[in-house]
């Protein structure tokens, strides 16, 4: 159980992707599976690590919506280039 590695480390906590470190409080707690994101009354986002210790949640979420937005952008481009600049 993640709750094992309360008031241990980050880097100990994060080992089983399970689990999502509080900050806050040095917390190890069970990733809650059935939400896309943790609630606030477990953790804020911007205290909470998942993954990697040197990032916290609301930063993963930042930058996985800007690679996603970039992929969709260059992929609507390279559409417009095929169909419409190579006639």
């Amino acid at each position: 159980a993640c709750s094992e590695f309360s008031r241990s480390s980050c880097e100990e906590c994060l080992q089983n992707v399970s689990c999502l470190w509080c900050s806050t409080n040095k917390t190890c707690v069970d990733y809650p599976v059935r939400s896309f994101l943790p609630p606030a009354s477990l953790c804020s986002l911007s205290r909470a690590r998942w993954g990697a210790c040197w990032m916290n949640f609301e930063a993963l979420i930042i930058a996985i919506a800007v690679v996603a937005g970039l992929l969709l952008v260059s992929a609507a481009a390279f559409c417009c280039y095929c169909c419409y600049c190579r006639r």
